[in-house]
């Protein structure tokens, strides 16, 4: 499903397409940097962005 996340662009830009998982900032998301180390950990899909800052994401949440 889709659901609305608060998230951390801190690590980078969240864009459109990128994989979100847990951020170091409690009750986060944050994009994926290292594939290697994400599997298992991924939340789910950013649909939406967010530049920098914390915020709002819309995220296609993938089970696994």
């Amino acid at each position: 499903g889709r659901v609305y996340v608060e998230a951390d662009a801190t690590g980078g830009p969240i864009q459109p397409g990128d994989l979100l998982t847990t951020s170091d900032h409690p009750g986060h998301a944050m994009k994926v940097t290292d594939h290697s180390k994400s599997q298992g950990a991924v939340l789910g899909k950013a649909m939406t962005s967010l530049e920098e800052g914390t915020g709002m994401v819309l995220v296609l949440v993938t089970l696994q």
